[in-house]
């Protein structure tokens, strides 16, 4: 009986209990591609995201894509061009919240919050979704996919009072970090690649290289 407990309970551990997910795209707006009640698809051409983490860790984005297809259907429906977007901006990272959609001219412009994006650490703000969660249990496999781009721009910036630092990965702008679809490869799916977290520390901070390794340290990711 020992014996067969024994094989049994090495057969579990040696199965894994859980797949890794999907891929994510880090814009779901950017990676927009759906059908219309008509039959006309709606779909993203060049397309951009900008993330801005505010001090008190809300996270406001600001999606925009060209439409291939699909701009006039939207043009023709209030109640249509909303649940589109509120559908796309759900396919990517963000859990969003108060979307709002509108056309300029045949780009769709995309806004929402997302309020649990970002955690406050030793007063600076660690951006989270950026890096895949992994599972909290040791020798269990799966968590979150791999993040790719989706966007041909991607910007992380900080909110009044604080500056951006983050990952290697991504080009430093006046305007915070920068990721372009160029530099993660020409893949259909470019993964992101980020393996630390991106931290809002307070403008003149002492060390804020330091500190924005200690914060994101105290949230599980100190890479």
């Amino acid at each position: 009986m020992a014996a067969l407990l024994l094989l049994a309970t090495a057969g579990f551990a040696s199965a894994p209990v859980d797949a890794r997910a999907p891929p994510t795209p880090v814009c779901g707006v950017c990676d927009l591609d759906q059908p219309t009640p008509s039959g006309e698809r709606v779909t993203a051409g060049e397309s951009s995201l900008t993330v801005t983490v505010h001090a008190n860790e809300s996270t406001t984005w600001r999606a925009r894509a060209r439409l291939a297809t699909g701009a006039d259907a939207l043009a023709a429906n209030d109640t249509l061009r909303r649940a589109v977007a509120v559908e796309a901006a759900g396919d990517g990272i963000a859990s969003p919240s108060d979307v709002d959609a509108r056309l300029d001219g045949e780009a769709l412009a995309v806004e929402y919050r997302d309020p649990d994006a970002a955690r406050r650490s030793l007063g600076a703000v660690v951006f989270t979704p950026l890096t895949p969660a992994s599972p909290d249990m040791p020798m269990v496999s799966g968590g979150e996919g791999t993040r790719y781009l989706a966007a041909d721009r991607l910007t992380v910036r900080a909110g009044p009072g604080l500056d951006v630092r983050g990952s290697a990965l991504a080009s430093p702008s006046d305007d915070g970090l920068v990721w372009t679809s160029n530099a993660t490869g020409d893949a259909a799916r470019p993964s992101l690649g980020v393996e630390s977290d991106p931290v809002a520390v307070p403008e003149g901070a002492v060390a804020p290289g330091v500190r924005a390794w200690v914060a994101r340290l105290l949230v599980g990711n100190a890479l």
